[in-house]
């Protein structure tokens, strides 16, 4: 009984390292690995290289999967690209099972302690992220001591001498086991660091151990089935991509191991070679285990693709109302969750046009009419508001974020007063008679070109675009002043009727154009990194 309540005990704290681990390291490299994503779309060894420390910092392949998924309808990352970084973070997460060959039972009641203390007393960021990284594998180092020392009296239990030698008579069997155990937890690298513990504490021979790892890669494929469900286009073929890799990773080491008991020399006898500890031979098989399919993948992804492209053809296009870079996926990861939803708003500033609008009967709507606003654009604006309520509720969200998103929410108000306004322009300017609808083509030139800058600013988050935005309207500045007295000119040769019915027009221009600047001030700060001393 006493070694159940160890084992159970180190259970316990080996799933709360893991979650503190993911975490934080996520956190640290949240951004980092957004910037690193577009320097490394036109280069395949730097996005190999890419897979493989994001694959470290988030300790799952499905979790990158995700991420970049969510990234490629953005255009912030080439499907080629994407591939690769996939592919080569299953390599970068196995570095997580080399800590279950750390022996430093001595130590590790001081490091849980101190780096507890640390976590507790620091919290200035990046410090107090750092330390919940050091209390993790401080936990983690915990945990599997405390579950080596309760697994190791199990190797009397009649129940597991039985599972033994089925194991070791069929390798498959062997294979499921290491399966099911990635599908609980949800973790390729964490089923592998429990076998390797088991294995080091004498509780399973290396012959059981090396099929059930081989099997952890195929463990997260149904919870990949589950998520991916209602994806479409280039974000399902990623998702089939790293599927394809864990078939193969498994099918290939199988086929190496069933070679090798035909006294074949290879991975086990590389393994061997490298290291004469178990545990130590097991980590290398676990991470040759991912090199090598990953060596063998890369240079026919593009053909899988094509293959790929047949059976999940690329998406239809949407309509303006339907979200095009926003989904739930993305939700998994606030700071990329906040770029795309710069990209969806200035989409849908985008789509506000300034046209003659003429109703029925020559009258104009009333400002509260609610035709005033296509109800595609109150669809899409209905779809962004509900995306920020969904992640302002998420787990994870830091006080950045958190400020972050609540500007943006400030943001997509001010665009959908920008078109309620372009909206009364456009309804004034067809109750004009066409005279005065002439002298205000410019007005309306300048304000369309307005609106384009806007929607582009907005979308990139470009600093020089935005100060080129700024610039242009400012309500005194000189484009938006010589074009006013312009118009105040064009009017004066107009009959003094005319005259004041086209007076409310300059009136709407002003207005859109004050809206326009207020949004130019806002957008530094919704930038990742806001520039000191914002546009005033």
């Amino acid at each position: 009984m006493a070694s159940l309540d160890t084992l159970v005990l180190g259970l316990g704290l080996f799933f709360l390292g893991l979650r503190l681990i993911s975490q934080n390291l996520r956190e640290l490299g949240g951004g980092g690995f957004r910037h690193a994503v577009r320097a490394a779309t036109h280069t395949p060894p730097l996005a190999s290289m890419l897979g493989v420390m994001s694959g470290a910092l988030t300790q799952s392949a499905t979790a990158v999967t995700f991420i970049l998924a969510s990234m490629l309808g953005s255009g912030m990352i080439r499907p080629s690209a994407a591939r690769l970084v996939v592919v080569w973070s299953n390599v970068g997460l196995t570095a997580l099972a080399f800590l279950a060959t750390v022996d430093i039972h001595p130590l590790v009641a001081y490091f849980v302690g101190g780096t507890g203390i640390a976590l507790g007393s620091v919290r200035a960021k990046p410090w107090s992220t750092v330390a919940g990284v050091l209390l993790g594998v401080g936990l983690l180092l915990f945990a599997l001591e405390n579950m080596g020392a309760g697994a190791a009296p199990l190797k009397n239990e009649p129940w597991f001498r039985q599972g033994l030698e089925a194991a070791l008579a069929s390798p498959w069997f062997a294979f499921a086991c290491g399966f099911g155990a990635a599908a609980l937890l949800q973790s390729n690298a964490g089923a592998t660091m429990l076998v390797i513990t088991l294995c080091g504490a004498g509780a399973m021979p290396a012959g059981a151990a090396l099929p059930m790892i081989y099997g952890t890669n195929l463990g997260a494929i149904p919870l990949r089935a589950m998520l991916a469900l209602g994806m479409k286009g280039d974000a399902i073929r990623l998702v089939r991509t790293e599927d394809l890799f864990c078939l193969a990773s498994g099918l290939l080491m199988m086929a190496l191991f069933v070679g090798e008991r035909f006294g074949v020399p290879l991975v086990g006898a590389l393994s061997a070679e490298l290291t004469a500890s178990s545990s130590g031979q097991l980590a290398v098989a676990f991470l040759l285990s991912n090199l090598l399919p990953a060596l063998a993948l890369s240079p026919f992804l593009s053909a899988y693709a094509r293959l790929f492209d047949r059976f999940w053809p690329p998406a239809p296009e949407r309509t303006l109302g339907e979200p095009v870079f926003l989904s739930s996926h993305a939700l998994a990861d606030p700071p990329t969750a906040l770029d795309l939803l710069a990209k969806e708003l200035g989409r849908l500033l985008g789509s506000v046009g300034v046209a003659p609008r003429r109703s029925a009967g020559g009258k104009p709507p009333a400002d509260t009419d609610p035709e005033l606003l296509e109800p595609e654009f109150l669809q899409l604006a209905a779809a962004i508001e509900t995306f920020c309520l969904k992640l302002a509720l998420r787990d994870g969200l830091g006080p950045a974020e958190t400020s972050r998103l609540h500007r943006f929410r400030t943001a997509l108000a001010i665009v959908r007063h920008i078109a309620e306004a372009s909206a009364e322009f456009s309804i004034h300017l067809g109750a004009l008679p066409g005279p005065v609808e002439a002298v205000a083509g410019p007005l309306r030139a300048r304000l369309e070109r307005l609106l384009a800058l806007a929607a582009g600013a907005v979308a990139s988050l470009d600093m020089a675009g935005i100060a080129e935005f700024h610039a242009q309207t400012r309500r005194h500045g000189e484009p938006i002043t010589a074009l006013r007295q312009a118009y105040s000119d064009g009017l004066a040769a107009l009959e003094t009727e005319q005259s004041i019915e086209a007076g409310i027009l300059d009136t709407d221009f002003e207005l859109c154009a004050w809206l326009l600047h207020h949004l130019a001030k806002l957008l530094p700060s919704l930038a990742p990194r806001p520039v000191a001393g914002a546009l005033m």
